[in-house]
């Protein structure tokens, strides 16, 4: 099953073909499975979430809870400065940065980052595999609104 998938996926690599029956529906059968699980483990975060805040609520009414409110609102405003060095750097990488790469398509701003040039390489793979993403994309909403 595995060279099955591994020499049907390079068989198609830089090719645009269309998706055979069995990609789209593993793209739905996966999308249902992971709908369906996250709307499972979602239910049971957000009851975790509500009951620790209850708990917590109820200990600082008892007085088992302190909370040094000064201190709070320092590391606040520590945050917002922090916060606003951030932007001001930013602001000056913007101007000076430089493009970088061989290929158009695959441009990529010096200062974009990991997560903003893995999300660019990932739009262009679900780009390539539209049909299955789509059955994906399909299946997780059936996953969640039959969970």
């Amino acid at each position: 099953q595995h060279y099955f998938i591994q020499s049907n996926l390079s068989d198609r690599m830089g090719k645009e073909q269309p998706a055979t029956k069995n990609e789209v529906a593993m793209g739905a059968l996966s999308g249902v499975c992971s709908g369906y699980l996250f709307k499972k483990v979602s239910k049971y975060a957000a009851a975790t979430a509500v009951v620790g805040y209850i708990v917590i609520q109820g200990a600082s009414q008892a007085g088992y809870i302190k909370i040094n409110w000064s201190k709070v609102h320092d590391t606040i405003e520590d945050i917002k400065e922090v916060r606003l060095i951030k932007d001001k750097l930013s602001d000056i990488t913007d101007e000076i940065s430089e493009l970088v790469g061989d290929e158009e398509d695959t441009l990529i701003l010096e200062n974009e980052g990991r997560i903003l040039a893995t999300a660019r390489r990932a739009y262009e793979a679900v780009k390539q595999n539209a049909a299955t993403s789509g059955s994906f994309t399909a299946g997780f909403i059936i996953g969640i609104l039959f969970a």
